[in-house]
């Protein structure tokens, strides 16, 4: 049988048609040929006696399912994932959604019916409907949510593991206070959750600190959410602060933070002296010119605390009692916080 032919019949990728035929391979099952493999003489001639197939949930009992929006943000959470699956002799099924919230269900649906003993979720949920995860209410294996909250105020069967965000935008709040900074404006074009608890954190920290409270806080709304910017976006952001008077500026995002650290040179803007700049995610920050202050989420973490979650949870120690982590991220500080001009 060629590998192109499996593919074919049963649906599934040529990656797992060949990671199945080389065990069988390694098994002396099979014997490989060019462009796949075919049975021993021996094996063939002597069949094994029939044994009890294994329920596919059995076969893969220690394989994790796992479905993330993006990958920009949650490779390392991924990372995280599998150093525990991998330790433990497991291995991880892996799907994207690209924040189709409407294909979500489906391919919840496929991890399942896979085999997959538990599942490990990033759902595209951005309000507080507490039926936008109803799908997940019959899902018949354990599941947690990563760096997501059950939407709603009520109580839900589902565990969570996240960054506690609202923390992380505290520690850089802090931080500018410290150095001087009441007028501290936001910048948050995102629509997911975690934007959510980052606008949160922004709002409790203003309130919280004492600090002035009419500065601009430009959403994706006026911006837009797309990757990139509308021509004209960050020079009127740049005015906008400028006109208000702020000293600093905390932006959700490290692409966005260097799109208004470039522009901000040719505006007239010294950065840090005429306005402090943090960024908030650290993918990139520390590699811009000058390297930025920037809070950190522990993503990888964030996969190997849920990923060991839900492997107790698999194995019945937790009961049904729902958990919920948070993993505080860290605040690197860098060149581009400094006391304001006039302090």
């Amino acid at each position: 049988m060629r590998v192109s032919q499996l593919v074919g019949e049963l649906g599934v990728s040529h990656v797992t048609i060949r990671r199945d035929l080389e065990a069988l391979i390694h098994d002396g099952v099979l014997e490989k040929v060019r462009g796949g493999a075919m049975l021993r003489q021996s094996a063939a001639a002597e069949p094994a006696p029939p044994q009890p197939g294994p329920a596919p949930a059995q076969r893969t009992q220690r394989t994790l399912g796992v479905l993330i929006p993006a990958a920009y943000y949650f490779r390392h959470v991924v990372d995280g994932i599998r150093s525990v699956a991998g330790s433990t002799g497991g291995d991880v099924r892996l799907l994207l959604s690209n924040y189709d919230q409407a294909e979500e269900p489906a391919l919840v649906r496929e991890l399942v019916s896979s085999g997959c003993a538990g599942l490990l979720l990033a759902p595209s949920v951005g309000g507080d409907d507490p039926e936008a995860l109803a799908y997940l209410d019959d899902v018949p294996v354990p599941a947690v949510l990563i760096e997501r909250a059950a939407p709603g105020e009520e109580l839900g069967r589902l565990s969570t593991v996240r960054s506690a965000h609202e923390r992380g935008v505290a520690s850089a709040m802090r931080h500018l206070r410290d150095l001087g900074h009441t007028r501290v404006a936001l910048v948050s074009r995102g629509e997911s959750q975690s934007a959510a608890f980052v606008r949160r954190g922004w709002a409790d920290a203003v309130a919280r600190h004492g600090m002035n409270p009419d500065v601009p806080n430009i959403t994706g709304e006026r911006l837009g959410t797309g990757p990139t910017w509308e021509p004209g976006g960050p020079a009127s952001v740049l005015d906008e602060l400028s006109a208000a008077g702020v000293t600093a500026l905390l932006c959700h995002g490290d692409e966005d933070a260097l799109v208004l650290l470039q522009h901000a040179r040719g505006h007239g803007l010294s950065i840090p002296e005429d306005l402090s700049l943090v960024a908030y995610d650290d993918e990139l920050a520390g590699l811009a010119d000058p390297p930025l202050t920037a809070v950190a989420p522990h993503k990888e973490q964030v996969g190997m605390v849920a990923a060991r979650l839900l492997l107790d949870l698999i194995a019945g120690h937790l009961g049904q009692t729902p958990v919920h982590i948070q993993i505080e991220p860290q605040l690197h500080v860098r060149r581009t916080t400094a006391r304001p001009r006039n302090a």
